[in-house]
């Protein structure tokens, strides 16, 4: 079967790999598709210590049932024919943190597309500890923009502990899909004005097409200090202020931004070789600021990112802006790097070329 293939930082081709079997005790889908998520262009071009050249990436998946193991016994919702999304991050059920409600931290787990084969590929193999994960797309939602209800879970996962209040002032850093996920909630949480930071301004007039001009400033922080924006904005800071970037000056930027008893999120991992920041403790000390991490999503946070897309609230879907065929994958990681697309989603099993979603 055809999937594009990893073959180290930078470099994918589009070829064939061995057809997958359908697990005794999984399932076997026809990808139909397949989102770009921020940790795959983050693999694409810097690597990632789980998958060695070769690998086959691609975790927001949607696709038809082709195949139910025989050995799968009511495990999964969902019958050949149906079209599924598959959440990609994977827990055993079993440990201490799955029976308290916090799967999404299992140890025990793993990830599609880094621990198992991914989907951008014409067909993938669902194990059976990912069957939990298989949802039915409600009707009234298609799978292209189904695909988007991974991140939008971990953003949803990620808003558990802000709390945000109806007076709040919201700061959010990063215009990419899932920053742009973030703003949205903070407005449905009814947020009194967002900040949107963002250095390309590619990415910031492609979340102002998704979100308009309403409660949110979209601020070009090239050449500014955005530390000294938000102070002059706010005069004390932010209640709540959201990193959703991979970039450590962000995360120490967003603690000085914080209005005293503020709380700061930091979403997503840092890049190899940037792990570490220079932490600003007399921030927390002097005025209480809260310093937050997430990762990943809960089954609870799944239902209700399928249900925000069905309902299109504050036009989410509008963040999957590019639909392109299983050949134009490679390109496509470029295209997100430069700022020209926001999401886009790989359709590996269609007969025509690039569509808009």
């Amino acid at each position: 079967m055809k999937a594009a293939i990893w073959h180290g930082p930078g470099e994918m081709t589009v070829g064939d790999v061995p057809e997958p079997d359908c697990p005794a005790d999984g399932i076997l889908l026809e990808v139909t598709a397949c989102g770009i998520c921020g940790t795959d262009v983050r693999t694409f071009f810097n690597g990632d210590r789980r998958i060695e050249p070769g690998a086959v990436l691609g975790h927001e998946i949607c696709g038809r049932v082709l195949e139910v193991g025989g050995a799968v016994d009511g495990d999964v919702d969902a019958d050949v024919g149906d079209l599924v999304h598959v959440i990609s991050t994977l827990y055993c059920g079993r440990c201490r943190l799955c029976r308290d409600g916090n799967e999404h931290l299992c140890q025990r787990g793993g990830l599609m597309g880094f621990d198992y084969q991914g989907a951008y590929a014409e067909r993938v193999a669902i194990p059976a500890v990912a069957l939990k994960n298989v949802f039915r797309i409600p009707a009234g939602l298609d799978d292209i923009h189904a695909t988007f209800a991974d991140p939008l879970s971990d953003a949803i996962c990620g808003h558990k502990d802000l709390d945000i209040g109806l007076e709040d002032r919201v700061v959010v850093i990063g215009a990419g899909p899932v920053g742009t996920a973030h703003v949205a909630l903070a407005l449905a949480q009814g947020a009194d004005v967002v900040h949107l930071l963002e250095t390309s301004p590619a990415r910031l007039e492609l979340a102002r097409s998704v979100l308009g001009d309403a409660d949110v400033r979209y601020v070009d922080t090239t050449g500014i200090d955005p530390v000294e924006y938000v102070r002059g904005e706010t005069g004390d800071g932010a209640e709540r202020v959201i990193v959703a970037c991979s970039n450590a000056r962000a995360q120490e930027q967003a603690m000085e931004m914080a209005a005293p008893r503020g709380r700061v999120l930091f979403f997503g991992g840092l890049p190899k070789g940037t792990t570490s920041i220079a932490f600003p403790s007399n921030v927390l000390h002097y005025r209480e600021v809260a310093v937050l991490g997430s990762y990943a999503s809960r089954h609870r946070d799944q239902v209700q990112a399928l249900e925000m897309l069905r309902r299109n609230t504050h036009n989410i879907r509008g963040v999957v802006t590019d639909v392109v065929p299983l050949e134009d994958a490679p390109e496509a990681f470029e295209r997100i790097r430069r700022g020209d697309a926001l999401k886009v989603v790989v359709t590996p099993n269609s007969t025509g070329g690039e569509r808009k979603p």
